[in-house]
């Protein structure tokens, strides 16, 4: 049995984001809950060195559209700028929200037939990664998408936020 590309990648995408979504939504009712703010959640990270946790999720949101573009045979640099915004966990909920209907609409049958499509990305200064379709969302997209999820989820709980396997799974 063959999967088809789009079913791979709007799946994992849409599973990823339902599992960030029920995450978020936990660690905004814990800050609540203890009367904490939300920086004290959003602001969190395990190095000095390291991006903040709502700094995992606009970067995710905006690699998930960008990936949905190149996936489509869209430059993007034709993309509108997705700013690093999200203050709040509302914010970065309605991120989640509006980024993975971008997902959602991408035509399936577009994302198929670019299976073998040469993907160009700058991953650096003066370099750039080649990919074709199948390999950029088989091994390049996927790890991406669930490293800054896990990792998010790693940073809210380790501020104690009540959240387990199957809300990080998003079931």
């Amino acid at each position: 049995m063959t999967e088809a590309l789009s079913h791979i990648f709007k799946g994992s995408t849409a599973q990823a984001f339902r599992g960030l979504t029920t995450v978020l939504t936990k660690a905004k009712a814990q800050a609540e809950a203890t009367g904490a703010s939300e920086e004290a959640y959003l602001g969190a990270r395990l190095y000095p060195d390291m991006n903040d946790m709502k700094w995992q999720v606009q970067m995710i949101t905006e690699f998930a559209v960008r990936g949905a573009a190149r996936m489509s045979g869209v430059a993007t640099d034709d993309l509108p700028d997705m700013a690093m915004e999200g203050e709040t966990f509302d914010a970065l909920i309605a991120r989640i929200a509006a980024c993975a209907q971008t997902v959602a609409d991408t035509p399936d049958a577009v994302i198929d037939g670019n299976a073998e499509m040469m993907i160009s990305m700058p991953i650096g200064p003066e370099q750039s990664l080649d990919l074709d379709g199948k390999t950029y969302v088989l091994s390049f997209y996927i790890p991406n998408l669930f490293f800054h999820v896990t990792t998010a989820y790693n940073l809210l709980r380790m501020q104690g936020v009540p959240v387990g396997k199957k809300d990080y799974m998003g079931m």
